[in-house]
């Protein structure tokens, strides 16, 4: 039960994290594989799409840096509220299409999977759902290691 709990926390932690590492897009990988029993060609495909999520995630994750600075920088200028509320607004973009990039892998991962693959990952996704420490958050924010 341990040893489930905290691999179900490891998974759960490289789940939420906005962008990963390519050891942590690795382990997480490798997690996957392990617990789902994936072919080495469905591990191939899940890494490209892992790693295309990952590198359009760190573009935007860049984007959203720079709008957090604009944003506290208009705060220490005490801008006008209009200001405030633009910059807010952009980062609030920038985290949906941060959702949107890992949506996505996700949806594509998904479908790599046979029905029994998909029985257990849903198990695994779905809070108390019975995967692992009782289930968590899915993958990418879902955030299969992506994530937010």
């Amino acid at each position: 039960m341990l040893t489930s709990l905290a691999a179900a926390t490891m998974f759960t932690a490289m789940a939420q994290t906005s962008t990963t590492t390519t050891s942590g897009s690795s382990r997480r990988l490798d997690y996957l594989t392990g617990y789902l029993s994936l072919t080495d060609a469905q591990k191939a495909a899940a890494k490209a799409i892992f790693d295309a999520a990952d590198a359009a995630a760190t573009t935007a994750e860049g984007s959203r840096a720079a709008a957090q600075t604009a944003l506290k920088t208009a705060i220490k200028a005490n801008a006008a509220d209009a200001e405030l509320e633009r910059l807010s607004a952009a980062i609030g973009t920038i985290e949906g299409q941060v959702t949107a990039i890992h949506a996505k892998a996700e949806a594509k991962f998904y479908a790599l999977l046979t029905a029994e693959q998909k029985t257990k990952y849903d198990a695994l996704t779905t809070p108390g759902g019975g995967g692992p420490g009782g289930g968590g958050r899915g993958p990418h924010n879902f955030d299969l290691g992506f994530s937010n």
